[in-house]
């Protein structure tokens, strides 16, 4: 076997099989895994500038704005788990994934763009409107996918189990809150939230499942946690106190600045609130969908 064939062989292994053969083999696996995660903190970096260059202010208004596109992604994730949408496209006589890991994050990130383009151009003065377009955009489309899988939702005790179990954790960084005597921001507590809701849907799904349908967890470090402690409420405990130490972390980095590293803290807190809102809600609107 040459190089080349060896090169094959390792794409199709690691990245071309678990999209095509989702029934035999893991969506995630250490090498895709390392992969996905250097391709996304290259595009974080060109991400920020980018942004920068277009004179966006990463604020709060802008980080609420993106939220939505979060919802619409995870909505349109369901949307394929339950068959509705299908897993590959013929395109140009490729088979393509668009909607699933990793094609609809390229999917999603090019629906924002065109929302952020459209929004300053909607907006005229660059900076008056502009959120509040991106932030009307993003919520159309996420209620046009939430309609879609909204006829399928069932298992609805499972779906107030993993809010209120989001909310506790949230309460976590709240008795920290109390105890620091320092008030915590809105986005802060937001990003809290979303690692807590994403834990609790693991351990939701995973830990308890539904009558319709059993649930795993595919990623890597998720099922190293599992494995580790023998029971998914550990990876729930393990995001509790991963969302206290960043946000704490964070403040204590960011506390006295302003400007730029104000934004970039907003930054950071963006990201971590898209990698577990994304996940959570996914997850938590195929629990109660069951599919």
């Amino acid at each position: 076997m040459d190089a080349g064939e060896w090169i094959a062989g390792f794409v199709r292994e690691h990245f071309v099989n678990p999209l095509q053969y989702p029934d035999k083999y893991a969506p995630y696996n250490a090498v895709n895994t390392v992969v996905y995660a250097a391709v996304a903190l290259a595009a974080v970096y060109l991400i920020f500038k980018g942004l920068k260059r277009l004179g966006i202010r990463i604020n709060d208004g802008f980080y609420f704005a993106i939220a939505p596109f979060v919802v619409f992604g995870a909505a349109v994730r369901v949307v394929v788990d339950a068959g509705i949408l299908p897993r590959s496209m013929e395109l140009f006589g490729q088979t393509v994934y668009p909607f699933v890991t990793p094609g609809i994050y390229f999917v999603i990130f090019a629906v924002v763009v065109a929302g952020i383009f459209a929004s300053l151009a909607l907006d005229g003065q660059r900076g008056k409107k502009a959120v509040w377009w991106l932030r009307a955009i993003g919520t159309v489309f996420a209620l046009a996918a939430l309609a879609v899988v909204a006829p399928l939702l069932k298992f609805f005790p499972h779906g107030i189990l993993i809010v209120l179990l989001g909310l506790l954790g949230l309460g976590a960084l709240m008795a920290v809150e109390k105890f620091w005597k320092r008030k915590f921001s809105l986005i802060e507590r937001f990003t809290a939230f979303s690692q807590c809701f994403d834990g609790a849907a693991t351990f939701v799904g995973v830990g308890i499942g539904t009558p319709a349908a059993a649930y795993g967890e595919q990623h890597v470090v998720g099922n190293l946690l599992i494995g580790a402690f023998g029971n998914p409420l550990a990876f729930y405990a393990v995001k509790v106190a991963f969302a206290l130490a960043v946000v704490l972390f964070l403040r204590t980095q960011y506390s006295e600045r302003k400007g730029g590293e104000l934004e970039e803290k907003n930054y950071i807190l963006l990201l971590i609130t898209i990698f577990g809102l994304a996940p959570g809600a996914r997850d938590a609107l195929r629990i109660v969908a069951g599919v």
